[in-house]
């Protein structure tokens, strides 16, 4: 690559060559001879970079092939399964891996029962004690975890979410990480538990925290114990409702990537956790505190949560860490050099020789402004070039028509699935599935009035257990459980409903392709049948092209309810 201006991980230098031989560096230099007769790419007025690093990530599915259509060359995984996490660590040490983004991997986090990560339906372990801490990180070393990843709240916290691991398991984590050479890092909310987890022995924290800004003593507690920083300031302005992924959906770089589900994750929103927009800006006041003082920072994206998603979202997240405060510079360094130097990425995120040779080729220069690592001209991966995919405009899903789902007439109540005349069937869901209590129970009425027509009765319980707890039915409007339709010919979801005890309000949540945070229509229901014909354009901010599940649930406070609901169609 000839005449290029290279941005190497630290530094910029103008008019150099850069050499690639067998997918690795070699020379880097002016005027360099190409006698092994090498192809030339004049680069004359370009820009150069290292492929980018989001260090904070949680990977499944396509992840790792959406990070690289937006030169994202490396994935910091915070939480995934083993299952999927084994395989990809294994590609990574293979030159040939040159169609996806690498992965490094913390695999299944350590929290409480009930705590956060315990919420996804996933199986995992969980601590309750110190004398399980040795155990835990051993299988999670066995796992292949890169790194060990804990979530912790302090019991001086004011906002608790979900139930936290003592500070005595915290501290036995970071003496059994140590002791198999793997940085601990901790999720926290609030400036009191980043305190705690760095006192305890934390490598370093996922997240910024919008309570407080860092005072003094906090940032020399950083500095004395050399820890970093992952911000995540993408999640956190969605969390109070900004709504951070519209920068990616504007951008004229990004938007002709961006697949139909890309664009529903950043389009989502979280629910209100009641914390002030305010709230963001002191969270990034700490951010650039903390810069100022030398303390690492890392860019990461925490993707895929509402409003964001792999790839695209860490260049919004550069661009946020400089309306912090960053200069260009150190935000291409919190998706380059830094992660590579903190988590020992075998020269990833740098442009050096003898390591593989994952860049992108920029159209203007990211040093004046961070937005331009938008502007890719180029990806290599490995040294082989990547053919960026523009999205599918046609990758419509099976479209639904209007038509009767269920009257529940013929339906078999001997078994937990009720088959549908459209779509896969309805089955009953609690929280239960995901480590809470709530019970569901489900049962075939016949009317009051006529005694013939056939009704769904469910009844439960609303217990504690887990932060948001919900119980009632779920619907599947695909050939499966995994299968997404497409409900835009469609205006309305209707059912009959009526209350019969403590089923006052009912959530009507739709679920949009791999995505576990639902747009929910919440109703009153009254004690006498009543007929109900939602619009779907009620539904802010869904795709409706990628909808894989329906819920009418009851949620909220402790209690045991009861409704019946009945004639569900699409209209």
């Amino acid at each position: 690559i000839r005449n290029v201006s290279l941005f190497d991980g630290d530094s910029l230098t103008r008019n150099v060559d850069v050499e690639v031989v067998e997918q690795k560096f070699g020379r880097i230099g002016a005027n360099l001879d190409n006698h092994k007769r090498l192809k030339e790419l004049d680069a004359n007025g370009l820009y150069l970079i290292p492929g980018l690093i989001d260090s904070h990530t949680h990977s499944w599915g396509n992840a790792l092939v959406e990070a690289l259509n937006f030169g994202v060359t490396t994935e910091l995984d915070m939480f995934t399964m083993p299952s999927f996490s084994l395989t990809h660590q294994k590609n990574r040490e293979r030159l040939d891996n040159v169609e996806q983004a690498d992965l490094f991997s913390a695999t299944i986090l350590a929290t409480a029962p009930g705590g956060h990560g315990t919420e996804y339906g996933l199986n995992i372990p969980v601590l309750s004690k110190v004398s399980q801490v040795q155990s835990f990180v051993k299988a999670r070393v066995d796992d292949g975890a890169d790194y060990i990843k804990a979530v912790y709240s302090s019991t001086e916290s004011e906002r608790k979410h979900y139930p936290s691991i003592s500070i005595d398991i915290l501290k036995a984590l970071a003496v059994e990480s140590k002791k198999h050479q793997k940085l601990l890092v901790v999720h926290v909310d609030d400036l009191i538990s980043a305190r705690e987890a760095i006192s305890a022995g934390a490598s370093g924290l996922v997240h910024s925290f919008m309570d407080k800004v860092v005072d003094d003593d906090f940032i020399e507690l950083m500095k004395r114990n050399n820890a970093f920083i992952i911000p995540t300031l993408q999640v956190e302005a969605s969390i109070v409702g900004l709504s951070p992924g519209r920068t990616s959906l504007q951008s004229n770089y990004l938007n002709a990537f961006l697949t139909r589900q890309q664009k529903a994750q950043l389009k989502a929103s979280f629910s209100d956790f009641g914390i002030p927009s305010e709230a963001f800006e002191r969270a990034k006041k700490s951010v650039k505190r903390l810069y100022d003082a030398g303390v690492p920072i890392l860019a990461g994206s925490d993707a895929p949560n509402p409003g964001t998603t792999h790839g695209a979202s860490l260049h919004a997240e550069l661009d946020m860490l400089v309306s912090s405060g960053l200069s260009n510079r150190a935000a291409i360094m919190a998706a380059t050099s830094n992660p590579s130097k903190v988590f020992q990425l075998g020269g990833r995120g740098l442009i050096k020789p003898r390591v593989a040779a994952s860049m992108l080729l920029l159209g203007s220069d990211p040093i004046e402004n961070v937005r331009a690592t938008e502007d890719i001209l180029g990806i290599w991966k490995n040294g082989r070039f990547y053919n960026r995919v523009k999205a599918n405009k046609s990758e419509d899903k099976r479209i639904l028509l209007a038509g009767k789902v269920t009257d529940f007439e013929n339906v078999d109540d001997s078994k937990s699935l009720f088959k549908t005349e459209i779509g896969f069937g309805i089955v009953p869901t609690s929280d239960k599935m995901v480590g809470g209590k709530s019970l569901v129970n489900f049962s075939l009425v016949k009317e009051k009035a006529n005694n013939k027509n056939t009704a769904l009765s469910v009844s439960g319980d609303i217990k504690q257990g887990f932060a948001f707890p919900w119980s009632g039915l779920s619907y599947f409007p695909g050939k499966d459980t995994s299968m997404s339709v497409n409900l835009s010919k469609l205006n309305y979801l209707s059912f009959s409903a009526q209350n019969i005890a403590n089923a006052e309000v009912i959530d009507v949540m739709l679920f949009q392709e791999q995505s576990f945070q639902p747009i929910i229509k919440r109703i009153g229901l009254a004690e006498t049948k009543q007929n109900f014909k939602i619009a779907l354009a009620d539904f802010t901010n869904a795709d409706l092209g990628i909808i894989n599940n329906i819920s009418i649930v009851v949620t909220g406070s402790p209690k045991s309810f009861h409704f019946i609901i009945d004639d569900i169609a699409f209209e």
